[in-house]
């Protein structure tokens, strides 16, 4: 139906947002708040060593690696989700286990996000394990918006549902992106790696971005439909 196709549009637009700012800008972030400082002696060591790599590369190298465990758990969730889901479906209905999965997908990552942007600076947590949570949550939505198509279209048209869908999702990552680097810009006037920031210019740009998550998942929880039977359950 349309409204179906609608939300899962909308869905794909806050996941899109939600999982290439993270992939783009998580590792600067990191970086910037001071996670990855045991190993911030070594940078420029690496980079004059290889002096056709800028300290910058060798720094983002650095601090991307923090997100690599995130990354496998995130892979772990979308190889198990799928099978979960069914099994979710066969008990509660094939709506309402797309509706709770994709609103865990995408307002759980929204919540982390805007704590670790709200935070103070005393409070106790741990940064690189709250952006990895946010990380493994978003692979929720393997049970839910990205199967989607298949439970509202036919199968001669579920194919283009699903195409227009991650076209969504990559137009609206691509411009987050390009948004999330000219906030970034103006905030703190570049990204040197001396600049004297503790992270608070990722804020806006975060909260942009829990935002479109959260209500693209919540517009997709609300709205979409589906008459596939899983089992013998019957969706009411």
């Amino acid at each position: 139906t349309p409204k179906s196709g609608g939300a899962i549009l909308a869905a794909q637009i806050g996941q899109g947002a939600l999982l290439y700012s993270i992939a783009s800008w998580g590792p600067l972030y990191l970086e910037r708040i001071g996670t990855t400082s045991t190993l911030s002696l070594d940078i420029d060591s690496a980079a004059s060593a290889i002096t056709s790599i800028s300290s910058v590369a060798v720094t983002a190298s650095i601090a991307a690696s923090s997100l690599i465990l995130p990354q496998l758990t995130q892979a772990l969730v979308g190889v198990s989700i799928g099978t979960t889901a069914d099994q979710l479906s066969s008990v509660i209905g094939t709506r309402f286990t797309r509706r709770v999965l994709q609103l865990l997908s995408g307002v759980g990552p929204a919540v982390i996000l805007w704590y670790l942007t709200t935070a103070n600076s005393g409070d106790e947590y741990d940064p690189t394990l709250l952006f990895g949570a946010a990380q493994t949550l978003s692979a929720l939505s393997l049970g839910a918006v990205s199967v989607s198509h298949l439970d509202i279209a036919t199968p001669s048209t579920a194919g283009a549902v699903y195409a227009l869908g991650n076209v969504a999702a990559a137009a609206s990552g691509s411009v987050m992106v390009n948004l999330f680097g000219t906030l970034l810009e103006k905030e703190s006037g570049g990204f040197g790696l001396d600049a004297e920031t503790d992270g608070q210019e990722f804020g806006l740009p975060f909260q942009i971005v829990a935002f479109l998550s959260a209500v693209g998942s919540s517009v997709y929880a609300l709205t979409v439909e589906t008459d596939l039977q899983i089992g013998d359950s019957e969706d009411q």
